[in-house]
């Protein structure tokens, strides 16, 4: 056997290198903000859809006159998404010493009447606020 015939690998040249890390450079630069829109997107519909649940929640209880109508919190699905900010508000007035009176959570109805649920986006595009009452 000849040392010539012998077929040498000497594995792929450093142009081959730089060729493949450049087309993968580019190709993720057009992907990565596609799929970050896909999240936000995403995240959009969730949020408005559990607010939207939250909503019937409580219309649901209070026509069928609970005594105290509740809605289930989903703010584990706010936070994990990063582009919203869950707040819940309610209408009530001082007590003497300055304090607040409290509230669950989750209740429908505050102590001077319902609470008002929503979200501020945060991050991303199309920032908006979404109130439910």
């Amino acid at each position: 056997m000849n040392f010539h015939e012998i077929k040498r690998n000497n594995g792929f040249t450093l142009i081959e290198l730089v060729m493949v890390i450049g087309i993968l450079g580019i190709l993720s630069t057009v992907a990565i903000p596609s799929f970050l829109t896909v999240l936000e997107k995403t995240a959009d519909r969730i949020v408005k859809t559990s607010l939207l649940q939250s909503f019937k929640e409580c219309q649901i209880d209070i026509i069928s006159n609970e005594e105290i109508p509740t809605f289930q919190l989903d703010m584990g699905t706010v936070r994990r998404n990063g582009y919203y900010k869950f707040y819940q508000q309610y209408d009530y007035i001082r007590r003497k010493d300055g304090s607040i009176p409290p509230t669950k959570l989750g209740n429908c109805i505050g102590p001077l009447g319902p609470h008002r649920l929503g979200v501020r986006k945060i991050k991303g595009k199309n920032l908006l606020k979404l109130l439910t009452n």
